[in-house]
């Protein structure tokens, strides 16, 4: 009876992200409500409670998003989880909303699992936990602490992350990856570096106006044009030229030295937060899905993160990005994909029943 319940599951979760509409985001239900952070404050929790009654449920970490709990991702992942059973829980981490790249966040994370742990919907012995993209190797490495082994969660799912920030950088630099001898060209992502010279560019020593190249940056993740107009209309020629090519994804021979020098300028913190350096001391159960057209992190990340964990099941979709599904592939390829899909996920709840 599992065996056929997980397929029923595997089959309502994907069929719940293939009928998504963003333009219908608002018509989903949940509770927002809120649990205590790291620090005491405050923080905010969206909950998407199930409709009918159940011990389980599911932590959704996200990743680094000005957005947070309101991208509609999320919110479809969230929403897709409950319609397969699931109480969804979906904490707000405020330095990842923030796209702040800092050790903190690793505590955020076990600190959240803690809190969300004491939550009186939630049933201690079944727990699931999902981390998205950057917040997936977060994940990870909180699931080393004390505090998570304590009291550990029936599995980890990793969506869409990477394995090491140098590899994953230089996909960035280069667009290229290798995968079992045959090299793929993907445009990366803008988004990338603008999180990176945000998050770094004041690190290293350049002749450029990098408080002002910050500022502007912010006001772009903020989503914030007409501030990134005003202020850019007041930058010289030179540092306008630069900040012109970290929005576009324009990489030259000027930007690629930077990224070295962040690299280098930054190493023991990228190390702390890669999980090439850590994964193999993980020793719980990992399930790791990730979208082969993905232009924000590469799926060989996911393929290399696999090969250092102990416990892992791996799925590179090639139907889906990094947020949705590809609309260039023909249909046999795509039913193809769906029951490869099928299968995994239906393996992945039958697992956590």
């Amino acid at each position: 009876m599992n065996y056929i319940l997980s397929y029923i599951k595997a089959i309502k979760w994907i069929m719940s992200i293939i009928t998504f509409k963003e333009n219908k985001v608002n018509e989903i239900k949940f509770n927002d409500e809120y649990y205590t952070g790291l620090n005491g404050e405050k923080t905010e929790l969206r909950i998407f409670y199930s409709h009918k009654k159940t011990n389980q449920s599911v932590i959704l970490f996200p990743g680094a998003s000005p957005y947070a709990e309101n991208h509609p991702a999320m919110i479809m992942l969230g929403n897709a989880l409950r319609n397969v059973g699931y109480n969804v829980f979906l904490p707000r981490i405020p330095s990842l909303k923030n796209l702040l790249l800092l050790k903190e966040n690793v505590d955020w994370f076990s600190h959240c699992y803690d809190e969300l742990l004491n939550h009186n919907a939630i049933c201690k012995k079944n727990v699931m936990v999902v981390g998205i993209s950057y917040g997936g190797a977060n994940l990870l490495k909180a699931s080393l602490s004390e505090s998570m082994q304590k009291n550990k969660p029936k599995s980890y799912l990793s969506y869409g992350t990477y394995f090491s920030i140098n590899t994953a950088l230089n996909f960035f630099l280069e667009g290229k990856i290798n995968y079992k001898n045959n090299e793929y060209k993907i445009t990366p992502h803008e988004w990338g570096m603008i999180v990176l010279f945000y998050n770094f560019i004041d690190t290293i020593d350049i002749d450029y106006d990098v408080k002002k190249i910050t500022k502007l940056l912010k006001y772009r993740i903020e989503d914030n044009d007409d501030e990134v107009e005003k202020l850019l209309n007041q930058m010289t020629s030179k540092n306008q030229k630069l900040v012109q090519n970290i929005l576009n994804g324009k990489i030259n021979d000027e930007i690629k030295s930077m990224v070295n020098k962040i690299i280098t300028q930054n190493k023991e913190l990228l190390n702390f937060l890669s999980p090439d350096n850590w994964a193999q001391k993980i020793k719980d159960k990992v399930f790791i899905f990730h979208g082969a057209n993905d232009s924000m992190v590469p799926f060989t990340e996911s393929y290399m993160l696999s090969n250092k964990l102990q416990n892992s099941e791996l799925l590179i979709s090639f139907v889906f990005e990094h947020r949705e599904i590809s609309s260039s592939r023909g249909l046999l390829f795509k039913i193809k994909e769906f029951i490869k899909m099928i299968r995994f996920f239906a393996g992945y709840f039958r697992y956590n029943q």
